[in-house]
């Protein structure tokens, strides 16, 4: 069945694009302009009656190329007209060209004119970190710092911050993104190997618009577009140097959700910056990467998060027995009516929160109870008892809006919590 409705034409009419042109960019220095144009070409040769575009970059005026290259290879050529002739993207600029949750979603609705409803839309979402490029003598390359006006400045500040162990909001948040899953990975880049010509600002920042992207992503596969959308999601970093800048491509999500079957794939650099390597290529930057030409599925964040639960086993027997009762009480409700309570449903997970916090959240996470950028929370490395404190954040934000919970999520929520905590979620569509 079709997620958008009465469209003219079936899947299989759908195929799934292949960005060769891109692909064959990804890990070696380029024009910003010449990945503006294949890009626009690639995007060209897909045939929507529409597109969009998003773009995410520091806020550093180190990054006003990027931009411009950007508005005018793509952006004045593919997107529809604002005013006075003005064609130009959905914008996010912050410190570390840091992706912000629902960004993608506004986009989309502001490009779901009455010409995409026709067929079918391209949503593209280009994400620049970006880093200083020195050239020291003939052959040699130095990361990380440039001069600035009249001195020498790091670029990008940002991700130089977090070496610096910066205590700043916006630190914290790429800190968070580059510890999640369970890795370190400023640690990683704390090498003092990667420190000699500058390579951890470019590594970092490469690991960050790569996590950036996820991120996107993610929000991207937990949203139901206004109609038939193809979402490109490419992230690279933007190479600041005193003449032009240039551009190293890392990676391209293509997640196409023109109908509702959904094919999500991935192809460029991985997560793992200690796994990233760097050549000088006839004057030009290449960074290699085990995995960067094996085309992959994009990952399904809720289906991890079932997974991870299913791997944790039975619950702990305090849970069982601390809401015994309300057990009792959800089981004989399940066989009397269709629609669990409200009440009980809080109940059941002010227990789970006191007793098994983490398997109660991921519980929520897996059957769609909370948004999914709380599976970044649970994802993030830390003590057992920082786990526990972010899982109470995530059954605190469901109390909080559990009038507006689906019926159907919440006896699914209930159905998981039936076998405790820990159990394998109910299968569902």
């Amino acid at each position: 069945m079709l997620r958008h409705g009465k469209i003219s034409t079936v899947h299989d009419a759908y195929r799934l694009p292949v960005m060769k042109r891109l692909y064959d960019l990804l890990g070696l220095e380029h024009d910003l302009a010449e990945v503006g144009r294949e890009l626009r070409s690639e995007v060209r040769g897909l045939g929507a009656q529409a597109v969009g575009a998003l773009q995410v970059t520091c806020s550093d005026e180190s990054e006003h190329e990027c931009t411009q290259t950007f508005e005018r290879t793509f952006a004045h050529e593919m997107l529809p007209r604002l005013k006075y002739g003005e064609r130009v993207p959905f914008r996010i600029a912050n410190p570390g060209a840091r992706y912000e949750w629902g960004g993608a979603r506004i986009a989309e609705d502001h490009f779901a004119t009455d010409e995409a409803a026709r067929g079918f839309k391209v949503m593209v979402v280009k994400i620049n970190g970006h880093v200083a490029l020195a050239h020291a003598g003939a052959d040699g390359h130095r990361f990380g710092r440039l001069n600035r006006y009249d001195r020498e400045s790091t670029y990008c500040g940002a991700i130089h911050a977090l070496f610096d162990d910066v205590d700043l909001p916006f630190a914290e948040d790429l800190r968070e993104e580059l510890r999640s899953g369970g890795t370190d990975r400023l640690a990683l880049l704390a090498d003092p190997a990667l420190a000699v010509d500058g390579r951890h600002a470019l590594f970092g920042a490469l690991c960050s618009a790569r996590l950036q992207a996820r991120r996107c992503a993610m929000d991207i596969q937990d949203h139901s577009p206004a109609g038939p959308t193809l979402y490109v999601v490419m992230h690279g970093v933007t190479l600041n140097k005193p003449g032009p800048d240039s551009e190293l491509l890392g990676g391209i999500y293509v997640l196409d959700h023109r109908d509702g079957r959904g094919v999500e794939t991935y192809r460029g650099i991985g997560d793992d910056p200690s796994a990233y390597g760097l050549a000088i290529e006839h004057g030009r930057v290449r960074v290699t990467d085990p995995s960067i030409h094996a085309g992959r599925p994009a990952r399904d964040h809720r289906a991890l998060a079932r997974g991870r639960l299913r791997g944790m086993g039975p619950a702990a027997a305090v849970f069982r027995e601390a809401a015994a009762a309300l057990l009792g009480r959800a089981r004989h409700e399940r066989t009397k009516q269709a629609v669990v309570s409200k009440t009980l449903v809080r109940a059941l997970l002010a227990v789970a929160a006191a007793t098994s916090p983490v398997a109660a959240a991921l519980l929520l996470v897996a059957e769609g109870a909370v948004g999914i950028h709380y599976a970044t929370k649970l994802n993030r490395a830390g003590t057992e008892d920082e786990q526990a404190a972010l899982a109470r954040d995530v059954l605190a934000s469901v109390h909080e809006r559990l009038d507006e919970l689906p019926p159907g999520i919440a006896n699914r929520v209930v159905d998981g919590l039936l076998g405790a905590p820990g159990a394998e979620a109910t299968p569902h569509a």
